[in-house]
C-alpha cells in the first residue's frame, strides 16, 4: 500500500530544502499489518465505535463500544480518518457481552451481537436525537423506543449466496466489506425452521451436478438460495435464484422433501451480471411460488420476489400505533410504496376508500389477490410510481414508506402536492427522515411525533414511525 512518506530534516533555518512544512504529529503507513491502542469515546449511526490515535487522528472501529480500550488493526487509511476493527479488548465496557453467533463477527449480517441489547436500544435513541438536532427538529416529539422482548429469531427471510470449491459447497453471508463467503450453519437471528431447511439444502446441493455461479467468469446456473416464510402459519417457501433455467422437477422435489412445511419451490432467473438479486422472471418449480403470512388478523399472500417486511412481530406493533393514532375515520386514504398491501388491508376499516400504489409487478399482484382474501372491497390498487398518482389525487391521510434515501426532492414534491391532512411517515433511516421533516415543517406541516422501533436487533439499524399534521386543518 505504499511507503511512508519521507521527511526531510529542516536546515538551521527551520525550513526543508523547498519550503517550510510544519511536520503532522502522526503519520501512519498504508500497511494493513498496523496495530494501535486507542480509547473509544462515540458510535456513528453506522455502528462504527469512534477513537483518536494521536489526540487527532480519527478511526471508526467495527466490534467496538465506547469507553473501551481496544487494540485495533488498521484496515485503511484515508486523508480524513481511517478504518479499523477490533482485535483484542484491553478495557472492557459493562456493555459487552458473549455473542451468540458462532460465526460473528466474520459475517458481515450482524454488527451489534458483542453490545448488550439495552446498549444497542440506547444508541439507537441517539442516533434518531442526532438526526433531528442535525436537521433543526423538535426533540421532544421523540417517543422511546419500541424493543424487542426476545430481539432473537426474528427474521423471516434468509438469502444465501453459494461458491463450490472443489466437492465442498459453501453457503452463508458475505464477510463484511468482501465478497467472500462466510459458511453459516448458525443463525440466531432467523427463524430456526428457515436454518433447518438452508443446512438440508447445502448437503442436497452438494450431491447434484447443477452448476454454482461464479460472479468473476459470469459462469455457472445457481446463484442464491433464499428462504421465506411464516412462523405463524408454518409455511415455507424456497426461491433458487438462477442464471439460466435449471431447476428440474425431481430436483424440486428433493427440496421440497428436507421439511414437511415447504409449500412451494420457486426459480427466479437472472441473466445478468449484476450484483441485484433478483431478476425479472420467476417460474413454480413445484406447488405455490408464494407463501402465506397472517398480521391483526388479516392474511397475506407473499411471492418469491415481493417485498415484505422482515419483523413481522415489530410491524404489528407499528400498524397497531397507526390505528390508535389515526383519530376519526377519513374518506380517502393513499399508501404509497405499498407493497403487498400490508398497510392498506390492515387499516381498510380507517377509511371509507384506501389506495395502494406500488410499481413492483410481483408486490402489485400479491395485492390484488390479498384484497380478494381479505373481502375488502374499499381498497384499490394501482400500479404505478406513487409520486405520479399523488400529484393528482386529493387524500385525506398519506402514508409513506420509501426506501432507505427518503422521499427526495420528487416524494416530497409529490406529498406538498397531495397535502393531506394527516401524513404517516415510515423510514428505515432516520437521517434521510429528518431531511424530509424539515423540508415538509417549513412548507406548513407539524410534527405529532415519531417513535424508533427496533425492527433489526443486532444492528445499527432503526426504523421510524411518524405522524405529521397539516396545520391549521386538524
Amino acid at each position: 500500500m505504499g511507503r511512508k512518506k519521507e521527511v526531510k530534516k529542516p536546515d538551521k533555518g527551520g525550513k526543508t530544502g523547498r519550503s517550510a512544512r510544519p511536520r503532522r504529529a502522526f503519520e501512519i503507513r498504508k500497511k494493513p499489518e498496523e496495530f494501535f491502542v486507542v480509547k473509544l469515546e462515540d458510535m456513528t449511526e453506522t455502528g462504527l465505535a469512534v477513537g483518536k490515535l494521536s489526540g487527532h487522528f480519527v478511526v471508526f472501529v467495527q466490534g467496538g463500544i465506547p469507553g473501551e480500550k481496544v487494540r485495533i488493526r488498521l484496515t485503511e487509511r484515508r486523508k480524513t480518518h481511517g478504518l479499523g476493527h477490533v482485535v483484542e479488548v484491553l478495557e472492557s465496557s459493562e456493555d459487552r457481552i458473549d455473542p451468540s453467533c458462532p460465526h460473528f463477527p466474520e459475517c458481515g449480517s450482524c454488527s451489534w451481537q458483542m453490545l448488550r441489547y439495552s446498549a444497542q436500544l440506547k444508541f439507537k435513541q441517539q442516533f434518531v436525537a442526532k438526526a433531528f438536532r442535525d436537521n433543526g427538529l423538535p426533540e421532544d416529539r421523540i417517543n422511546p423506543i419500541v424493543g424487542m422482548t426476545i430481539p432473537w429469531y426474528f427474521r423471516n427471510r434468509g438469502i444465501y449466496p453459494l461458491k463450490r470449491v472443489g466437492d465442498k459447497v459453501f453457503m452463508g453471508f458475505y464477510m463484511r466489506g468482501t465478497h467472500r463467503i462466510i459458511d453459516v450453519r448458525e443463525c440466531p437471528v432467523q427463524y430456526p425452521m428457515l436454518v433447518k431447511v438452508a443446512n438440508g439444502f447445502r448437503k442436497l446441493v452438494s450431491e447434484e451436478p447443477i452448476s454454482i455461479y461464479n460472479e468473476e467468469r459470469n459462469w455457472g446456473k445457481l446463484r442464491y438460495f433464499i428462504v421465506r416464510g411464516s412462523k405463524r402459519l408454518n409455511e415455507i417457501l424456497v426461491v433458487l435464484v438462477t442464471r439460466m433455467q435449471a431447476v428440474s422437477r425431481k430436483f424440486a422435489e428433493k427440496i421440497a422433501a428436507l421439511d414437511e412445511r415447504i409449500v412451494g419451490v420457486a426459480e427466479n432467473i437472472n441473466p445478468h451480471k449484476t450484483n441485484v438479486i433478483y431478476g425479472l422472471t420467476t417460474r413454480k418449480a413445484l406447488g405455490r411460488d408464494y407463501y402465506m403470512e397472517r398480521i391483526l388478523d388479516k392474511s397475506f399472500r407473499v411471492s418469491a420476489p415481493s417485498f415484505f417486511q422482515t419483523n413481522i412481530d415489530q410491524a404489528e406493533k407499528l400498524i397497531m400505533e397507526i390505528r390508535a393514532n389515526m383519530g376519526r375515520k377519513y374518506r380517502l386514504l393513499v399508501d404509497a410504496y405499498s407493497g403487498v398491501g400490508l398497510f392498506s388491508i390492515t387499516l381498510a376499516d380507517m377509511a371509507e376508500k384506501v389506495v395502494g400504489v406500488e410499481e413492483s409487478i410481483s408486490s402489485h399482484t400479491d395485492s390484488l389477490a390479498n384484497r380478494d382474501i381479505n373481502d375488502q372491497m374499499n381498497v384499490e390498487f394501482v400500479r404505478g410510481r406513487a409520486e405520479d398518482y399523488l400529484e393528482t389525487s386529493n387524500p385525506d391521510v398519506v402514508i409513506v414508506d420509501p426506501p432507505r434515501k427518503g422521499l427526495g426532492d420528487r416524494g416530497l414534491s409529490s406529498v406538498l402536492a397531495a397535502s393531506p391532512e394527516v401524513l404517516f411517515y415510515i423510514s428505515c433511516n432516520p437521517f434521510s427522515f429528518a431531511r424530509d421533516a424539515s423540508v415538509l415543517i417549513k412548507n406548513g406541516y407539524q410534527l405529532v411525533f415519531a417513535t424508533p422501533y427496533d425492527f433489526f436487533p443486532q444492528t445499527h439499524h432503526v426504523e421510524l414511525l411518524s405522524k405529521f399534521v397539516k396545520a391549521g386543518r386538524q
